[in-house]
């Protein structure tokens, strides 16, 4: 039993460990326009950073997630706002071993412009997570790819464009409310782009989540982090290219040691 409740405390880290909705900082898409994103996420890792935020040694774990996201603009002030990671495979990797493949949680939204056609806009984006994933009930092995509750998050984005320099600056806090046995969470995130010519775009950012009201009392659902890296964008076309990235945690608990690696292809309407 002691057994079977580490592997499902290390396993819900694992899941939990995800990129959730990408941050789009405040800008709408215009009316019938959008982008999309089709992503591949990998993971692998020997460590876990446990509720104490100390690292220990585990059986090796890995986690591959295929996922689009996309916006639409619907009208010019509202955006349909979406992530579906509709693949995922999580396994522990050792002879014998068993693996789960599925569906993830979905999170679907709207993000509605406050402040727009300025240098600076603002937006108010809310989201819902839906539990379409196999969750940890009924599992035998603590393998699952949801976390069987329903969310919402609410967050202010502000994005500021610092043209004629063809770059960006972003910023965005954030609630996540979670059902009972989850700790709410603060979120919050800050990111800075650049085009270095018409085909290459380069990011960074800096994106944190703090779990709220747990004091001393962590279980496996409390999670917290600080996370960083970049990005860069080659456009193939005016409208579509190849994207790829790298995000390191530190500061976590309930949490893989290990960066995650992002390749995908994206396409602008």
């Amino acid at each position: 039993m002691s057994r079977f409740i580490l592997a499902s405390a290390l396993l819900a880290g694992f899941l939990l460990q995800t990129p959730g909705t990408a941050y789009a900082g405040g800008w709408t898409q215009p009316q019938g326009k959008g982008y999309f994103k089709l992503n591949e996420q990998i993971i692998r890792s020997d460590t876990y950073f446990k509720p104490s935020g100390k690292k220990e040694t585990i059986t090796a774990q890995s986690r591959y997630t295929t996922s689009l996201y996309g916006e639409f603009g619907l009208v010019d002030r509202l955006t349909l706002v979406g992530y579906i990671p509709f693949y995922q495979r999580i396994s522990e990797d050792r002879p014998g071993s068993d693996a789960k493949t599925g569906t993830g949680d979905w999170e679907l939204g709207a993000r509605i412009g406050l402040l727009t056609n300025r240098p600076t806009v603002v937006s108010l984006q809310v989201m819902a997570g839906l539990p379409l994933g196999d969750s940890f009930s009924g599992q035998e092995v603590g393998l699952f790819t949801g976390d069987g509750e329903f969310n919402q998050l609410f967050s202010l984005q502000v994005g500021h464009s610092l043209w004629p320099t063809p770059g960006y600056l972003k910023a965005e806090i954030g609630y996540n409310n979670r059902e009972s046995d989850f700790s709410d969470e603060l979120r919050y995130a800050l990111e800075a782009g650049f085009m270095m010519d018409d085909r290459i775009g380069v990011s960074a950012w800096v994106r944190g989540v703090k779990a709220l009201g747990t004091g001393d009392e962590w279980t496996v659902n409390d999670q917290q982090y600080v996370s960083f890296g970049p990005e860069i964008n080659f456009y193939i076309t005016t409208s579509a290219g190849i994207t790829a990235g790298v995000t390191k945690y530190s500061g976590a608990r309930n949490l893989l040691d290990a960066p995650a690696w992002d390749i995908g292809v994206f396409m602008k309407l």
